[in-house]
């Protein structure tokens, strides 16, 4: 589609504040805002494409899809017109250069190997000119900043606060073998058709970080009408240059299927007109007009190893016995303890027995019905067997750990609930605890008596920049900056809630 191969810039990696490629993007954004929803190149139709607030109906709105194995495709066109765009109207509207390129926000970008160092941590913040309300002549109405807020940010994201290593690491899903299948790097669904929100079918990266980082986020980001903040595009650009060095491993396979290679993606060009562009034209980074600076560059470290796998929502093992459940549990800004109660009928020793090596038995941990009311403004971490006063047990990356929880489609009653049967009722995610139980049994934390406790916590978060005049406190300090954690802002209204847990044996 373009004719000069452009470089997407890492903005992790840009020496100014208000880096000539972040300033063109602002005044693009700016004058892209001014212009009416009907144009298909101004803001609020592109957002469209992607989802609206209010449920209107039209055939190129509310067309992502989310869920499937159309999900990285889909986004790299879509990433693709909409920097076509931009560069359009920074040279022809605003008199800018013709070179202007998409940048990437490497949220997942580690210096020196320390992810816990402030450098790392800086890299995690949302990017300065999306902090502040200001021009870089101190004049007010920069469209790079969103307030908090449900309609723009979470209060946290938006004063500087940083997500987690644990929440953004990719390595698992850059180390996945294969693009699609069950735990695997693009998705489990292969359907045909790009399904708009199928919420058992995500692939690896699109569970982490994606997911996480809309959580992260907040506000606009935790909604589908995302593409609406304007750190969306720098997130998905970082997300597309994931999928490139996914790509730079040999072993590492795109899907070879008729049904993915031909399917026509379609969008708005830079003058509007309507293009079709296949899954096959989509393949070359290259030929479609663009690199990035860095494909080595925060693409994850591998973490201790881990116990739980987290099973497709779609795969029901065969022969369940339901051990434990509960009912509808409300989560907020605290650690909480959310013990199971035994099924009556259910067999003493069945959960044991899924947690001896001896036996092909396995226990899966089912939890139904996360959503909530109004952008919560956080994820959540669960652990099994942890005690909620216990830092050492709220480790994720201790044995207590098994996954996390996210509210990125599942939030308030948005149009996209009602594109998809089951999103309304809220995510359902799904762990094999099996060798978690295995492992609980070997440290002597868990006799085979009774049911281990879930636990269920917000993320926490890192530190917010330093004020200014403290850099040497800050230096000082690093260790203990390192150990710092914050926990998350949760608006009371916002009510996030598990519908159900329940733990079964196969």
């Amino acid at each position: 589609m373009a004719a000069a191969v452009r470089m997407r810039r890492d903005t992790t990696r840009m020496t100014e504040i208000w880096d000539d490629q972040l300033l063109w993007y602002a005044r693009a954004v700016r004058v892209m805002q001014g212009k009416p929803e009907t144009d298909p190149t101004s803001w609020l139709f592109q957002a469209n494409i992607h989802g609206t607030s209010d449920g209107r109906e039209d055939p190129e709105w509310n067309n992502c899809p989310h869920g499937g194995w159309f999900f990285l495709p889909w986004h790299r066109a879509y990433i693709l017109c909409f920097e076509e765009i931009v560069r359009r109207v920074v040279e022809e509207e605003l008199g800018g250069p013709d070179d202007w390129a998409l940048p990437y926000w490497n949220y997942t970008r580690v210096t020196n190997g320390d992810p816990n160092s402030p450098e790392s941590q800086a890299c995690r913040r949302l990017p300065s000119p999306f902090l502040s309300p200001d021009w870089p002549d101190g004049t007010g109405d920069n469209p790079l900043f969103l307030a908090p807020g449900p309609q723009g940010r979470d209060p946290d994201a938006a004063e500087g606060s940083s997500i987690e290593w644990p929440e953004v690491n990719p390595h698992q899903a850059m180390q996945a073998p294969d693009f699609t299948g069950a735990m695997q790097f693009g998705s489990a669904d292969t359907d045909s058709q790009a399904v708009h929100f199928n919420p058992g079918g995500s692939g690896l990266l699109e569970m982490q970080p994606h997911n996480l980082i809309h959580g992260f986020v907040g506000g606009v980001m935790s909604q589908f009408f995302s593409p609406q903040d304007p750190v969306f595009w720098l997130h998905h650009s970082n997300i597309d240059r994931l999928w490139a060095a996914w790509l730079t491993n040999s072993a590492h396979r795109n899907p070879t299927d008729a049904d993915w290679l031909g399917f026509t993606h379609h969008f708005r060009n830079a003058q509007g007109a309507r293009v079709g562009l296949t899954t096959q034209d989509l393949l070359s980074e290259q030929q479609l007009g663009y690199s990035y600076e860095s494909l080595t560059d925060g693409v994850g470290l591998k973490p201790p190893e881990r116990l739980v796998a987290m099973l497709p929502v779609g795969a029901n093992p065969p022969s369940e016995q339901v051990v434990a459940a509960t009912g509808t549990t409300d989560l907020g800004a605290e650690a909480l303890t959310v013990p199971l109660t035994p099924e009556p009928g259910a067999r003493p020793s069945a959960l044991p027995e899924a947690a001896s090596p001896e036996t092909p038995s396995r226990a899966i941990l089912t939890i139904d019905g996360v959503r909530a009311d109004a952008p919560p403004g956080t994820n959540y971490r669960v652990f099994v067997g942890a005690r909620p006063d216990s830092a050492e047990d709220l480790d994720p990356e201790g044995p207590y750990f098994i996954g996390h929880l996210h509210f990125f489609g599942a939030v308030g009653d948005s149009a996209h609930h009602h594109h998809h049967a089951h999103a309304g009722a809220g995510l359902t995610f799904r762990f094999d605890i099996t060798d978690h139980l295995t492992e609980l049994r070997r440290l002597g934390t868990w006799d085979g008596e009774g049911i281990p406790p879930v636990v269920v916590t917000p993320a926490p978060l890192g530190p917010p920049p330093a004020a200014p005049g403290t850099e040497a406190r800050e230096a000082l300090g690093a260790r203990e900056r390192r150990e710092a954690h914050r926990m998350p802002t949760v608006p009371p209204d916002s009510h996030p809630r598990i519908g159900s847990i329940s733990l079964i044996t196969t």
